[in-house]
């Protein structure tokens, strides 16, 4: 009779793995939009100081 060790430690460590590559990819996905909204409010304020 062969008993298998479950290897927690291997499993935990490949869902931290996991954990923070979504977060990363999160992280990078809204980096767009939050650059995208630096860049108009910054349009913004230039055609308010033209005026």
């Amino acid at each position: 009779m062969i008993i298998l060790k479950n290897n927690h430690k291997g499993q935990s460590i490949i869902e931290y793995v996991l954990v923070a590559t979504i977060v990363a990819a999160a992280v990078m996905a809204m980096s767009t939009y939050v650059f995208r909204s630096v860049q108009a409010t910054q349009q913004m304020i230039q055609k308010e100081a033209n005026k």
